[in-house]
Order: C-alpha cells, then sequence, then structure tokens
C-alpha cells in the first residue's frame, strides 16, 4: 500500500494500546514473568495467560476477564509492530461486530488478538497463544 491508501490505527487506539499494554507488563511482573517484547515473548506472554485462566477456572468470576484480555491483545499487537510488521488496529469489524478488536497486518489479512485471548483465558491451554501466533503472524 502507498499513500493515501495506508491505514493507521486511530491517535486515540493507539494511547489505549500503550496504556493497556503497560497494564499487561503490570500483570506479567506481579506473577513474575519476563515480557520483553520479542516474537519469544509470546511464548512467556502464555504463561501470563495460564496463571489468568488458573484463576478464572477456579472462581468462575468474569469480572475484569475483557480488560486482562483486551491489555493482553495490547501486548501482542505492540509486539507485532515491535517486530517490523505495522499495519492498523481499530474497534470494530464490520462482519465480527463492535468492539472485536481487529487487527489488520495487511488489507486482506486480519487477526483477533482479544478473542484470541479471551478464548485463552476461559477454555485454556488448548486455544494457545503462541500456536495462533505462529500460525497467523509468523506464517507467510
Amino acid at each position: 500500500m502507498s499513500g493515501k491508501n495506508m491505514k493507521f490505527t486511530t491517535p486515540e487506539l493507539k494511547k489505549l494500546q500503550r496504556d493497556l499494554t503497560d497494564l499487561a507488563m503490570e500483570v506479567a511482573v506481579n506473577l513474575e514473568i519476563k515480557l520483553d517484547f520479542s516474537v519469544d515473548s509470546i511464548k512467556e506472554l502464555d504463561k501470563v495467560f495460564e496463571e489468568i485462566h488458573k484463576d478464572y477456572k477456579k472462581t468462575k468470576n468474569e469480572t475484569g476477564l475483557h480488560g486482562l484480555a483486551l491489555e493482553m491483545a495490547a501486548y501482542i499487537v505492540t509486539v507485532i509492530e515491535k517486530n517490523g510488521v505495522v499495519g492498523w488496529w481499530e474497534r470494530g469489524h464490520k462482519e465480527m461486530g463492535n468492539e472485536t478488536f481487529p487487527y489488520y497486518i495487511t488489507e486482506d489479512r486480519v487477526i483477533f488478538p482479544y478473542s484470541w485471548a479471551i478464548k485463552r483465558i476461559v477454555d485454556g491451554p488448548k486455544e494457545n497463544i503462541w500456536d495462533k501466533f505462529q500460525d497467523h503472524v509468523l506464517a507467510t
């Protein structure tokens, strides 16, 4: 893409991404898990998800679940961007709905890290984030 056809994350959503990523980092620090924005840190992020999943499985408490999922999604998007692929993040998707937070790697290649995060928290290891990241981000 070039020129006027380029799409960007809105400044409002970019700020939200930064703020949410900071919160994701705090969660990881509290769990004594190191995240460093490398591609391999997505494996470590799965450890964060596992701790959140264990708590969810025990309590079935959904309070804060969507906020945590969005924080982790922001971290995933930030890792993608810090490692050379800068697409754009939006709040909604014409087919998937509002507040689905799709990330467009290209015009016709979209991922849904927020959905990945919710599924990982609720359903556990079978929804492994590293596998999804490899399949949908690293695969060409």
